[in-house]
Parts: structure tokens; C-alpha cells; sequence
């Protein structure tokens, strides 16, 4: 048994498998690319705390959408969005999208009732990357009830609503399909790298029918100082310190959460009665050692029984 917050060793074997899940192209263009890390190895970073990665649990295994969102380059959007694919219901059709040509032949056969887009930036950067029509086609079909999870470049909520409104020609409807957004922020310091989910957004209607959003969470303290420009840069900006930042803790909303409860069609106390379980359950995992990305995997298939010890086989 290893020590209760320590991830395991992950081997070879069980890296390539993970890589193996996603298309070529999927984590981007790197010298090396990022080892995949699970939704418990996530939360021993501090990126995320347990409330919030149930949170984003009970969303996604309903196949409802997230946008990840980062100005600067390694915040951790792709390695988290390809950790939250963990949480998905059996049964998900995985549909990988890329590049700007629209090509949504395979709505004849997949709907959304067993189909969660993935895409892993929504930008102009690269030619692989979605834009234009295809970008446009996703956000409308996340409006519709399809679910979506993708990542883009903003430095806040306002900054991704006039991106994706202003430039792709988003309605409220379809900015509504994106259940919640997520505000990484990351750069470098003296000290080492920071990188952590700042703010987490509901995406939601008003009773007149315009995009309202409420805030879910946020880090105590305030945000980090903007990164505007930084998405263009081949490594995160040197800041003289994090502020302090990397030991606030994540402040949540409860009416905020009230309202992500209709959303999803629940009363309050049902989903507060939800995410506290699921909270439990991923802690647990943490306390057991179960933390490489296979047995995380395997343990979230097997919900709501606990394994009570890693995996044979599944550290080196």
C-alpha cells in the first residue's frame, strides 16, 4: 500500500494505453508529450479540489458539456479534459473532432443519448485544430443537448463568451450547452510552475432566454494577474511570485450549485447529497493509493464499490 495522497508508479505499458485512447494530434505538439494523470493524481496537485472533480463527475456521466479554458499555454486543460473521459457512462460514443471542414455525417447514427464530442483546442492556432464552420457546428449542437468537451485559449469567462459569440457567431442557446466553464491560469515562478483552476462557471439560460452564468467557485483571494497575449508564447510568463495563490482554497456557491441542480434536473439537496458521495469516493481512492490513471479507471467503472487496495499489476 502506498502512502495516501503518493501516485503509484505507472509503467510503460499502462502510459502507451492511455495515449492509445486519443487520436494522433490529441495532446498537442511536444518534444514529449505529457504523461496522462487521473482525476485523483489531479487533485493531489491542488488544481482541483475533491467538491469541484465531483462536480465535473456528476456532469459528465450525465454526457453534459465542459470548456476548459487557459490564456497561457501546460495549464493542464488537455491532460484534465482527457482524465474527465474516465467519467463518462458506459455506453459513450466518443466522437473526436478536428480541423475547420464540417463533416457531421455520423449524426445519422450517433445521438445524443450515446454521443460526447471531444475536442481538444477550439482555436485558429493549427490547421488540426476546430474553427470555423466545424467549431460553429459543435457549440450549436451542444446547445441541442449533445454533450461536448473541449478546450480553448481565454484569460476569463467575458474573453471565451466574445470569442466563441463575437468571432464563431455562438448564440446564448449555444453558449448555454456549455454546462460548465472552467479558468485555469498558469506561469512560472521562482519558485516553480503554477498552474490551477482559478474559477468554474454554470452556463445557463435566464427565463428570458439570455445567457446567464453564475460562478460556482473560485479560489480564495482573487485571481491570478492577467495572461493576456501569453497563448502565443511557447512557455508559460515568468511572474515574480504566485501570490500566495497555490494554497487558497476553492470557495463554492451554494445557489450557484442550487441553480446547476435544475440544470441537471435534480432538487438541491439531491445533488449535494450526490456530489458528496462522489467527493467521498474519489477521496477515498486517494487514501488507498489508488491513483495511476488505469486503476482510477477501473475503480470510477466499478462506482459505487470501493476497491479496497490498488490493482495487481498496476504499478511497476
Amino acid at each position: 500500500m502506498h502512502p495516501a495522497g503518493v501516485p503509484r508508479t505507472v509503467t510503460p505499458r499502462m502510459t502507451s494505453q492511455r495515449y492509445a485512447r486519443f487520436p494522433e494530434g490529441w495532446w498537442g505538439y511536444h518534444w514529449v508529450p505529457p504523461r496522462p494523470m487521473s482525476a485523483v493524481e489531479i487533485m493531489t496537485t491542488g488544481s482541483i479540489d475533491a467538491r469541484l472533480m465531483a462536480t465535473l463527475w456528476a456532469v459528465v456521466s450525465r454526457r453534459r458539456s465542459v470548456m476548459l479554458s487557459s490564456e497561457s499555454p501546460m495549464a493542464g486543460k488537455t491532460t484534465t479534459l482527457s482524465a474527465l473521459v474516465d467519467f463518462l457512462p458506459a455506453g459513450t460514443v466518443a466522437v473526436f473532432l478536428r480541423g475547420w471542414a464540417q463533416d457531421y455525417g455520423w449524426l445519422d447514427e450517433v445521438g445524443p443519448e450515446r454521443g460526447y464530442m471531444l475536442i481538444n483546442e477550439m482555436s485558429d492556432h493549427l490547421p488540426i485544430y476546430v474553427w470555423g464552420r466545424n467549431a460553429r457546428a459543435a457549440l450549436a449542437l451542444a446547445g441541442r443537448g449533445y454533450g461536448l468537451g473541449a478546450t480553448m485559449h481565454a484569460d476569463s469567462l467575458p474573453e471565451a463568451i466574445e470569442c466563441l459569440g463575437g468571432e464563431l457567431g455562438a448564440s446564448d442557446a449555444d453558449l448555454s450547452g456549455l454546462t460548465v466553464y472552467l479558468q485555469f491560469s498558469a506561469y512560472r515562478t521562482p519558485a516553480g510552475m503554477y498552474r490551477r483552476c482559478e474559477e468554474v462557471w454554470h452556463l445557463r439560460l435566464d427565463a428570458r432566454g439570455r445567457l446567464a452564468p453564475v460562478r460556482l467557485a473560485a479560489i480564495a483571494g482573487g485571481r491570478s494577474p492577467t495572461m493576456t497575449g501569453a497563448q502565443r508564447l511557447p512557455a508559460p510568463p515568468l511572474l515574480a511570485s504566485d501570490g500566495g495563490r497555490r494554497r487558497q482554497p476553492f470557495i463554492h456557491e451554494p445557489e450557484a450549485y442550487a441553480a446547476l441542480a435544475g440544470s441537471l434536473g435534480l432538487a438541491p439537496e439531491e445533488l449535494e447529497a450526490e456530489l458528496a458521495e462522489r467527493a467521498a469516493f474519489l477521496t477515498a481512492l486517494e487514501m488507498r493509493g489508488i491513483c495511476d490513471p488505469a486503476s482510477v479507471a477501473h475503480a470510477l467503472a466499478e462506482y459505487p464499490d470501493l476497491p479496497d487496495q490498488p490493482r495487481e499489476g498496476a504499478s511497476a
